[in-house]
């Protein structure tokens, strides 16, 4: 018995430190119809990722439908099967807008800390089921009002967790979303995230303790089949726990187009580049890092707006009829 057990301990210890357990694979996907979706149900997940106005509560009042119409229906029918819901906070209600250009536009205006905290902690004690919010979505990215005042996005993180012990909450907050943005995107051999890296450390700073959980968006590194981006965020954050956020292959998107690579196979079309992608994600990516315990597939359905498509099923989700798409059965495999 005592050899057995020294022997356990000897294989043990020759295991890999960079060895991890296999990430929660979730949906991120803003559309209630998705849950009535049999390929949505045939997945069977448990994790999904909601993205909400900060000031959704407040724009309730005056008249706007987003808590009508999108999220009570969308946490309602996770409620009933069981499925947690992670709340992602962002910009004010409105079309995602270069900030840099429209400055004035609603969208692109910075909540003071104390507003943007008395907005969440409304929402908060509104829906009590949720338990796991984004302090500020993809808070580096020229959409969102924070992309130029990285010390706020450390600050709506302190925020939201006030917000939670308001509420009379214990929240999971990933305190820094970050898009995997380099600071010269075109230049592939010599990749440079030290921009990024400046907007961590400012926000860090803001923050003013090691963050538990922080957020990756890392459609660059997925679909052109590298893991750079995801590393370097990695070890700029120092985080507990790294969950990426929003991540997955897309099937069009011009500027993410993958051009055939021997490294993962040769991929000539949406669909087969979409594949590659996820492939590269649950083979390679989810690996990079030590610590990345959670993955949310961005996103179920194809969407309308003809700028952006990852979704895994076709359609624009208005009903559940959309078809599979082969990248579907990477992600189920994967779940």
């Amino acid at each position: 018995m005592r050899f057995v057990m020294a022997l356990l301990t000897l294989v043990a210890v020759a295991l890999p430190a960079t060895a991890s357990a296999k990430p929660i694979v979730g949906i991120s996907d803003n559309r209630p119809v998705m849950f009535g979706d049999p390929l949505f149900e045939r997945l069977g997940v448990k994790k999904v990722r909601l993205v909400v106005s900060y000031n959704a509560m407040g724009a309730a009042r005056r008249g706007d439908n987003e808590i009508s119409d999108r999220v009570v229906p969308y946490l309602t029918a996770a409620q009933e099967r069981g499925i947690e819901v992670h709340v992602a906070f962002e910009h004010a209600r409105g079309e995602a807008l270069a900030c840099e250009d429209t400055p004035k536009a609603s969208q692109c205006r910075l909540p003071s800390v104390a507003a943007y905290r008395s907005e969440v902690t409304k929402f908060l004690k509104r829906f009590p089921t949720v338990k796991s919010i984004t302090a500020w979505n993809e808070s580096n990215h020229n959409t969102q009002p924070t992309f130029d005042n990285p010390r706020r996005a450390g600050q709506f993180a302190k925020a939201a967790e006030a917000a939670c012990r308001a509420a009379n909450r214990r929240c999971t907050v990933v305190a820094l979303d970050i898009l995997d943005s380099a600071s010269n995107p075109t230049d592939t051999k010599n990749l440079d995230y030290r921009r990024t890296a400046a907007f961590i450390r400012t926000a860090r700073k803001a923050y003013g303790k090691k963050p538990k959980v922080c957020g990756i968006h890392n459609y660059a590194d997925v679909n052109r089949f590298r893991t750079t981006g995801t590393k370097a965020l990695a070890k700029a954050m120092r985080c507990k726990s790294i969950w990426l956020t929003e991540t997955g292959g897309l099937f069009d998107f011009a500027s993410f187009w993958t051009k055939p690579t021997k490294r993962v196979g040769k991929c000539s079309t949406s669909a087969s580049c979409q594949v590659a992608a996820m492939k590269q994600l649950f083979n390679k990516t989810v690996r990079a890092v030590k610590n990345i315990d959670r993955a949310y597939v961005y996103n179920f359905y194809a969407g309308d707006d003809g700028r952006f498509d990852a979704g895994i099923v076709s359609g624009t989700g208005e009903t559940p009829t959309g078809r599979k798409r082969p990248a579907y059965n990477v992600v189920a495999k994967n779940i």
